[in-house]
């Protein structure tokens, strides 16, 4: 990383006078990839301040700086009908990003996540590049999860990009294997909790959010995006009206994003029982996860966060028929949830589309209330075996903003432009 700096530096001219007013390109379509396109852009930015960063991204990456052409939310699209319902959106800004890039012609192209989307674009650029003068590399993070989704997706993203990276080390070895070249650079969200964990804090922040902080704390997380919103928050609500007597020690609470936080607080208020249930957003109370007893969180990058604050969690999951219907002959259900992937066992209980069920969530709920204490102990035990799989057995363990700095300025210098 020294040698690395020092060849930065001392080239600021090939870096910078290349760069056409230092502009990178990001984008990154959903909420957990703008933490992780904050942590490059915070990388990039200690190597240099006069960086001009435009794209796609959320509040953590306007903070650091982005000029976003577009609302995250946008981009936030998930399951088959949804797509095709969206296809003509989506294509309009393919098509208007790709006038964008060749426009600001940056020094780099970097996508996040937002497979679907990131993947049209780095075609569409390759084909723009071998018909005008102008090329930058193009670098992508989160690949496919091939682990979960089957191998043959992996084919179409072979020699696409200039750099592909992973935030799971488990994930790096699969993709080798499949002569897709890899390379592991670290967690955002892992290093975001551990970060969370080293804070000095006391309880008393259960005050400001639980009526009575002695219950339980139990955390649903109804997902980030609209459609997720659409089936989980109902079965939700159901639970919480259900008013079983052996959930009359619990304090409910709903964390939630920004844009949705008004939709979610007037449907509590609909229905009679924002008396004994809280919403937040989850942003902005991020150590709410940190002293949680239970959640019951929609499948995604969530489940993996909670397991590391070692909460004893229940994953679900609903969605349209045609998306539920081809999810089960795509989807491989022992390795779609990320803890389970990670550890190769079934920590986390899921429950899927019919399964998933304001009855079946109580059932499962009431197992976990009646087995708390054993429930902590291992959750406490496999968060552990997590962090030490990924790098991060030690205090002082990787660095992913350093590290992904790093190999985006490997990859520009090496570049032939």
């Amino acid at each position: 990383f020294v040698f690395m700096q020092s060849k930065f530096f001392k080239q600021p001219n090939k870096f910078m006078s290349m760069v056409n007013n230092n502009k990178i390109f990001i984008l990154a379509g959903e909420s957990s990839s703008d933490l992780i396109g904050s942590s490059i852009m915070r990388g990039l930015k200690k190597n240099s301040k006069e960086l001009n960063f435009f794209g796609v991204g959320g509040s953590n990456m306007i903070k650091e700086g982005l000029r976003s052409v577009y609302e995250i939310n946008s981009f936030n699209i998930i399951g088959f009908l949804n797509t095709i319902y969206n296809f003509k959106k989506l294509n309009k800004y393919l098509n208007e990003i790709v006038k964008l890039i060749l426009k600001e012609k940056p020094k780099v192209v970097i996508t996040i996540d937002t497979k679907g989307f990131s993947l049209a674009l780095a075609k569409q650029l390759k084909l723009k590049f071998s018909e005008t003068k102008f090329k930058c590399p193009l670098i992508h993070f989160v690949p496919p999860t091939i682990w979960a989704y089957g191998k043959s997706r992996i084919k179409k993203w072979k020699d696409m990009h200039d750099g592909l990276f992973c935030l799971f080390k488990k994930e790096k070895a699969i993709l080798n294997k499949l002569n897709t070249k890899c390379n592991y650079v670290g967690n955002p969200v892992i290093e975001k909790v551990l970060n969370c964990n080293n804070k000095n804090g006391t309880k008393l922040i259960n005050n400001k959010f639980y009526h009575n902080p002695k219950n339980i704390n139990c955390l649903l997380l109804p997902g980030s995006r609209e459609s997720e919103l659409k089936y989980l928050l109902p079965e939700f609500i159901s639970l919480i009206k259900s008013e079983n007597p052996k959930f009359t020690d619990i304090n409910w609470i709903i964390p939630t994003t920004k844009l949705q936080f008004d939709e979610v607080t007037s449907k509590i208020k609909k229905y009679n029982i924002s008396t004994n249930t809280k919403v937040v957003i989850l942003e902005e109370n991020y150590e709410l996860l940190k002293y949680a007893d239970l959640a019951i969180a929609c499948s995604g990058t969530i489940t993996l966060e909670l397991v590391l604050f070692k909460v004893p969690t229940i994953a679900i999951y609903k969605s349209d028929f045609l998306s539920a219907f081809i999810g089960r002959l795509l989807v491989d259900f022992q390795n779609v949830l990320l803890p389970n992937f990670l550890l190769g066992d079934k920590l986390v209980p899921f429950l899927f589309q019919e399964k998933c069920s304001s009855f079946n969530i109580s059932n499962l709920l009431i197992e976990f209330i009646q087995d708390i204490e054993n429930k902590r102990k291992l959750f406490r035990n496999y968060s552990q075996i997590i962090l030490d799989n990924m790098g991060y057995k030690e205090p002082k363990g990787l660095d992913f903003s350093t590290s992904s700095c790093k190999e985006i300025i490997k990859i520009i210098n090496n570049y032939k432009y």
